[in-house]
């Protein structure tokens, strides 16, 4: 890899997609609560339908036919996640390909790097745990929608607003790598013009044409450096 040591850059990851390729977890952990829940089998053109890219509210809404409060959609959603990270923990899932050797380059180059992801903080925690991401990562310094609840969700930029500032660094000294439109959106709308779309286990493979975004990867063997 190139020699970024002097670079005036920082860098900021989405999580779930990009970091760990986990989209056939969230929704075959989505089969199996909704079938707690109904006692109901999801067929597998519902699950395409009705949970690949729905947010908690519209998946939980539709297979049980009423509508939620906001407090029993958090717990439900909750309850989806434990089953969410009892099968990352059961097929042991790893981070994404490179991505290892990536952050101990930043490390070792001294670029500010932190997270910013629509995840939960029990998730997190799991994450930190497993990946051993304090080795990279200053918790102080992560922006999660379960921990930061006066922040707007992507697409709206306060989280990415809110990583960047952390950061100390303006937006357009920031990189950062997305995987999903919502997650684009908000880093662009946050003033960021340069974000690496990751593909990796991605329904969306339309990232590359959306503003903001200069470059795509599979994952983090792919990447150089020197092209930030």
């Amino acid at each position: 890899m190139g020699d970024i040591v002097n670079k005036d850059i920082a860098v900021i990851f989405d999580f779930n997609g990009t970091c760990i390729f986990d989209k056939k977890y969230h929704e075959k952990a989505w089969q199996i609560y909704i079938e707690e829940l109904t006692l109901n089998p999801v067929a597998d053109k519902d699950t395409a339908f009705w949970i690949s890219g729905k947010s908690p509210k519209e998946i939980l809404e539709h297979f049980l036919g009423y509508e939620l409060s906001s407090s029993m959609i958090e717990q439900f959603a909750e309850e989806k996640e434990r089953v969410y990270r009892s099968l990352i923990v059961k097929d042991d899932v790893r981070l994404a390909p490179g991505l290892e050797s990536f952050l101990n380059y930043l490390l070792l180059a001294q670029i500010p790097r932190t997270i910013c992801a629509a995840t939960y903080l029990s998730n997190i925690n799991l994450y930190f745990e497993r990946y051993g991401l304090d080795r990279w990562f200053k918790w102080e310094d992560i922006v999660i929608q379960g921990n930061e609840s006066d922040l707007l969700h992507h697409p709206h930029p306060d989280m990415y607003k809110a990583a960047i500032n952390r950061l100390g660094f303006s937006a357009d000294k920031t990189v950062v790598f997305e995987d999903s439109a919502p997650g684009v959106k908000a880093a662009y709308s946050a003033g960021v013009k340069h974000i690496i779309a990751v593909t990796g286990d991605s329904w969306n493979t339309n990232l590359i044409k959306m503003d903001g975004v200069y470059a795509e990867i599979k994952d983090f063997t792919e990447l150089n450096p020197d092209n930030f």
